[in-house]
C-alpha cells in the first residue's frame, strides 16, 4: 500500500474518531456540568421555610456559648419588600453562675425584610421565652422578654437558602425572683423553602 493511500484513509477516518470521542467525552462530562443559574430577579419568597441553625451566644451575662437549633417561618412577598412571622426555637447549655444555667430559649415574631432578588435583608422583632436549670429551690422556671435581630438570606438553590442572623433576646419575669438576663447570639443557618 502507497504513502498515498495510508494518508488518504487517516484523513478519512480522522473525522469519525474525532466525533466519536468528542460525544463520548461529552457524555462522561455532562453530569459534572454547572447547573442552570437562579434568575437574578422574579424570585418568589412567598410560603413557608424551614431551617436548621448553628451559632454562638456571643455575649450571656459576659460569657459565651455554641448555640443550635430550627426555625419555621411563613413570608409574603410584595414585590420589593417581605413580611412573614417566625418561630424559632435555640438549645444552649450556658452556666452564669454557680449551678444555674440557661438550657432553651424560643422566640415567636414578625419579620419585614427589603426582597433585592437572590438576596433578602431583613428585621424581626417578637416575644421570648428561655427555660433555666438549677439546683433544688434556686432555680428561678422560665423567664419572658423580647427579642429584636438582623438577618440576610440568599438562595442558593431553588429551594434552598443560607442566612444569618444576629439576634439581641431580654428576659425577665422569672418565676421567681431573678435578675434581668440579657443574651446576643450570632447564627447560620440552613434553609428548605415550601
Amino acid at each position: 500500500m502507497s504513502t498515498h493511500a495510508v494518508v488518504l484513509m487517516v484523513a478519512a477516518i480522522y473525522p469519525a474518531v474525532s466525533i466519536a470521542g468528542n460525544a463520548e467525552v461529552s457524555q462522561v462530562l455532562s453530569p459534572f456540568k454547572t447547573p442552570a443559574e437562579l434568575p437574578a430577579s422574579g424570585v418568589d419568597w412567598t410560603g413557608f421555610s424551614f431551617g436548621l441553625e448553628l451559632g454562638y451566644a456571643l455575649d450571656v451575662e459576659g460569657t459565651s456559648s455554641p448555640i443550635y437549633g430550627a426555625k419555621l417561618a411563613y413570608d409574603y412577598d410584595f414585590g420589593s419588600f417581605t413580611l412573614g412571622y417566625i418561630f424559632q426555637y435555640t438549645r444552649l447549655e450556658q452556666d452564669i453562675d454557680a449551678g444555674f444555667e440557661l438550657v432553651s430559649y424560643t422566640r415567636l415574631g414578625a419579620r419585614g425584610g427589603i426582597d433585592r432578588g437572590l438576596n433578602l435583608f431583613y428585621a424581626s422583632a417578637g416575644y421570648a421565652e428561655i427555660d433555666t436549670h438549677a439546683a433544688g429551690n434556686t432555680n428561678p422556671g422560665d423567664g419572658s422578654g423580647y427579642f429584636v435581630s438582623l438577618g440576610y438570606e440568599r438562595f442558593i438553590r431553588e429551594k434552598l437558602t443560607v442566612g444569618a442572623e444576629l439576634v439581641y433576646s431580654e428576659f425577665s419575669d422569672f418565676n421567681r425572683e431573678f435578675r434581668d438576663v440579657d443574651l446576643t447570639a450570632l447564627s447560620f443557618s440552613l434553609n428548605y423553602r415550601f
